[in-house]
């Protein structure tokens, strides 16, 4: 009975956890669109549409305003970012505590991202912190969620829909992903353009900070259970 309720404590844990880092994600996200000549830090697949399209004007000589520089870093800092944090965490590498570390890291790259005032760094310091989150959510558990990239979620939320009780439950957390993902976006935007996209990584970075405080606890607790 005591582990099954350390079971519901930690699925209602990890609902929060994707919830939060969506709304990380979205606020960096929408800031950076905004703020960074259009382009995404989180949302990869966007990006890799940037890059494909201004390539292809480059290319036949088109003059549609893109250019790949944006995208080519974004793509380039998410990725290394992604690979770092999955090498560093597997097979308990970091021991226990590797997993809350990787929010440290996203606190601290965030805030330099902050920092810059070069554009092709902020997008890549922002990107590499979304690589390392995607990966973060996954060593969680995120079955069905991820946090910077969300037409799989929304394509788990359609599949889950006609499932029966278990598979209504993943659909309300995707649904909400989608719901703070666009939420998060809009206020990111509104605060990049009122302060300055330094102000949204440096909030960001505060949020995944409080985060990694939490996780680092009920790593330092887990133990104990059982």
């Amino acid at each position: 009975m005591i582990r099954s309720a350390a079971r519901a404590d930690r699925t209602f844990g990890h609902a929060w956890t994707a919830l939060v880092l969506t709304a990380i994600a979205g606020a960096v996200d929408g800031a950076g669109f905004l703020s960074l000549s259009q382009q995404f830090v989180a949302n990869q697949t966007g990006n890799a549409v940037l890059l494909a399209v201004a390539v292809s004007g480059e290319l036949t000589g088109r003059e549609d305003g893109l250019s790949p520089v944006g995208p080519l870093w974004s793509l380039l800092g998410f990725s290394l970012g992604a690979v770092l944090a999955s090498l560093a965490t597997r097979r308990h590498v970091l021991t226990s505590f590797g997993v809350p570390l990787l929010l440290v890291v996203e606190v601290v790259v965030l805030a330099l991202a902050g920092l810059s005032e070069r554009f092709e760094l902020s997008i890549a310091l922002a990107a590499f912190a979304m690589g390392v989150q995607s990966i973060h959510a996954a060593r969680i558990g995120l079955s069905g969620v991820s946090t910077t990239v969300l037409t799989g979620t929304l394509i788990a939320l359609f599949v889950n829909i006609s499932g029966g009780r278990r598979g209504l439950r993943s659909a309300r957390l995707q649904a909400g992903v989608w719901g703070v993902y666009l939420v998060a976006a809009g206020l990111g935007s509104a605060l990049a353009h009122a302060v300055s996209f330094g102000a949204v990584c440096w909030t960001a970075a505060a949020v995944a900070a409080a985060m990694a405080v939490a996780a680092f606890a009920e790593a330092h607790r887990e133990p104990s259970i059982g």
